[in-house]
């Protein structure tokens, strides 16, 4: 009687306030939204993943389909699990999508630029994860540019789209995350995306209250973090600290390796450290100067600070990558002692 009595009060509460489907369910003391997930790369999968998880357990999703914009013929590993949950995948740009189709967008790496007329089409709005503290690195590459500038904090914004622009929406929440001096990117970026995953599974569960308590960007503290190129890898030895090439290597770890010449031939500089506390050099030893340090089984390249930066591997173009120990014994055990400060990297 107390079901039938309640349907009865939808019924003509529809009726009377010509009201949709959708509003109705805002209206509903038990909230489950449908859900169109934005994004295209692995970084986004985990953030699905605890998604489809929450679907799953608990009344909170009605309905759960993605969008890709894989141009591919080849199933993108996120294609592949959805494929494998029975969750619909639509492709990217959509076509007819029906207003309020869909409650609330979640987008997630996604790397394109959210339209007006798109945005419209969803009664709650879009949010997006971002993995800085915004306003601080809005743009392609926080992650990398946070890295590289030696930031010592770092953290994920949970923010509100806005049309037409990237990354200037309100906050709805942030968490802070410290970043030990060693980290690496692709460290640094599933530790980011595990946080984003559960801050998107918090914003669900509190909807719609976390939106409308959502505050607008700081206008102070803005900076950029312009997408990157293979040419950031060039090691500038003249003008970086070995602080600052020891950020960069951490910075573009597993997307490019750190680059220099050698001899006119160019080589790739691999596992990387620098040593806290060392005494910088002072003898007449020229920046970019290659030694080999037998202590540490590595090679040592003098930078602007005049501090040594090392490596444990290195590959020259075209051959396989060596131990700094074998690449000694063949291009500098035999140049005479007082030419070596001059067997430079440029």
């Amino acid at each position: 009687m107390r079901l039938q009595a309640h349907n009865l009060k939808s019924q003509l509460f529809k009726q009377l306030f010509n009201v949709s489907p959708c509003f109705s369910r805002f209206i509903s003391s038990k909230k489950c939204y449908n859900v169109l997930f934005f994004g295209s790369d692995g970084i986004a999968l985990s953030s699905l993943k605890k998604i489809n998880d929450l679907r799953k357990s608990e009344k909170i999703i009605n309905q759960l389909n993605i969008v890709t914009a894989n141009s591919s013929k080849h199933k993108t590993i996120i294609e592949k699990y959805a494929e494998s949950e029975s969750i619909k995948t639509l492709s990217w740009p959509l076509q007819g999508i029906e207003n309020a189709k869909y409650d609330i967008g979640l987008i997630v790496a996604f790397g394109h630029l959210i339209k007006k007329d798109l945005l419209e089409k969803f009664p709650l709005g879009m949010v997006n994860v971002h993995p800085s503290l915004l306003p601080r690195w809005r743009g392609a590459a926080p992650i990398v540019h946070t890295l590289l500038r030696g930031d010592t904090v770092t953290g994920v914004s949970l923010m509100k789209i806005r049309a037409d622009q990237f990354d200037v929406g309100e906050i709805i929440s942030q968490v802070k995350v410290p970043i030990s001096k060693d980290v690496k990117l692709p460290e640094l970026t599933e530790e980011l995306s595990e946080i984003g995953a559960n801050m998107l599974v918090q914003c669900l569960r509190t909807l719609p209250d976390c939106l409308n308590n959502a505050q607008p960007q700081s206008e102070d503290g803005v900076t950029y973090a312009k997408k990157i190129s293979k040419d950031i890898s060039e090691v500038r030895w003249s003008e970086m600290t070995s602080t600052e090439v020891y950020n960069l290597y951490r910075a573009i770890y597993g997307v490019y390796p750190l680059s220099t010449k050698f001899r006119d031939k160019q080589i790739k500089l691999f596992d990387a450290f620098i040593v806290s506390g060392e005494c910088t050099n002072i003898n007449n030893a020229q920046i970019g100067s290659l030694e080999y340090c037998d202590k540490r089984h590595a090679i040592k390249v003098l930078c602007k600070d005049r501090r040594y930066i090392y490596f444990k591997s290195l590959r020259i173009v075209g051959k396989r990558k060596i131990s700094a120990t074998d690449f000694y014994n063949g291009y500098i055990k035999n140049v005479p002692s007082d030419l070596r400060n001059f067997v430079l990297c440029q």
